[in-house]
């Protein structure tokens, strides 16, 4: 990512925690692990990790979208965390642009690092699903 569009980024990281925030509490919750209240506490880990990785382009590793459905029982309380992530993220560029211009490809680099730290993230929480572990082996559900 550009340096001086990290840096604008970086700038706005208080409006980006907020509207995160903001969105995260607007949406269905599907879990007593996807209370926002829960889940609000893991946003400065998350943007520290975001903006590491933003910042040091080597770490990054192109990786693709979960498939639609990837999650069997649907209670993985990421995915609504990271959905409103990249809404927050995609408002707050919007607001950067207002100031300065942001590239394309600063957008697809801010949307890649979202897409692979999302997808490890609900990966990790689906192999840990006990929904999963419980399912008969005949069955259909395959995660979370």
């Amino acid at each position: 990512m550009n340096e001086r569009s990290l840096r604008l980024l970086l700038a706005h990281r208080a409006t980006l925690h907020s509207q995160w925030s903001e969105r995260l509490r607007a949406a269905p919750v599907n879990s007593p692990l996807g209370h926002p209240d829960t889940l609000v506490h893991l946003m400065d880990h998350t943007l520290d990790q975001i903006f590491r990785e933003l910042a040091h382009p080597s770490v990054r590793r192109r990786q693709p979208s979960l498939p639609h459905g990837f999650c069997g029982c649907g209670q993985n309380p990421l995915i609504a965390y990271f959905a409103t992530a990249a809404l927050a993220f995609q408002s707050t560029l919007a607001q950067c642009a207002d100031e300065t211009p942001i590239s394309r490809e600063d957008v697809d680099d801010v949307n890649r690092t979202l897409t692979r730290i999302a997808r490890s993230e609900i990966m990790t929480f689906c192999g840990l699903c006990r929904r999963r572990l419980a399912a008969p082996a005949d069955s259909t559900h395959t995660h979370t």
